[in-house]
């Protein structure tokens, strides 16, 4: 049987990558500008949010109950997402003394732009985390 939170995982990954593939125009502009591949600012976010998912969701079978416990723990995830991703930008585009500004700068703008798309991404796999979590698929008996 698959633990819950390789299950969380795959599915943070694949809604993450759903998220990131909605501003894909804006992050490649930014690629472009830091000279990146523009893949990397695509996969990172599902990268991030996997690996965020792995954590939370550890011990996670005993620990979640009910839907909304498994939407708060994705809700979680998303803000954890969002502040790695604004901080891997941030350390990609701007010049090291004015990290700090850029940093909020870089939060604000990404908040605006992907904060959507990830808010959706998060609630919908944390729904989809916590269906699995709490009713696992059932096998069959051998007839």
């Amino acid at each position: 049987m698959i633990s819950p939170s390789v299950i969380a995982s795959l599915v943070f990954g694949a809604c993450g990558m759903l998220a990131a593939a909605t501003v894909e125009y804006l992050l490649r502009s930014i690629a472009d500008e830091a000279g990146v591949n523009r893949l990397i600012f695509i996969a990172v976010p599902a990268l991030f949010s996997m690996l965020y998912a792995m954590l939370v969701y550890q011990d996670s079978e005993r620990k979640v109950r009910r839907i909304g416990e498994s939407v708060s723990r994705g809700v979680l995830i998303a803000l954890l997402t969002w502040l790695s991703f604004a901080a891997l930008v941030t350390w990609a585009v701007c010049p090291l003394h004015q990290l700090g500004s850029c940093f909020s700068h870089t939060l604000i703008a990404s908040a605006i732009i992907g904060g959507g798309p990830m808010l959706a991404a998060a609630l919908l796999a944390g729904v989809l985390t916590g269906l699995l979590i709490i009713r696992p698929p059932t096998s069959r008996r051998a007839e």
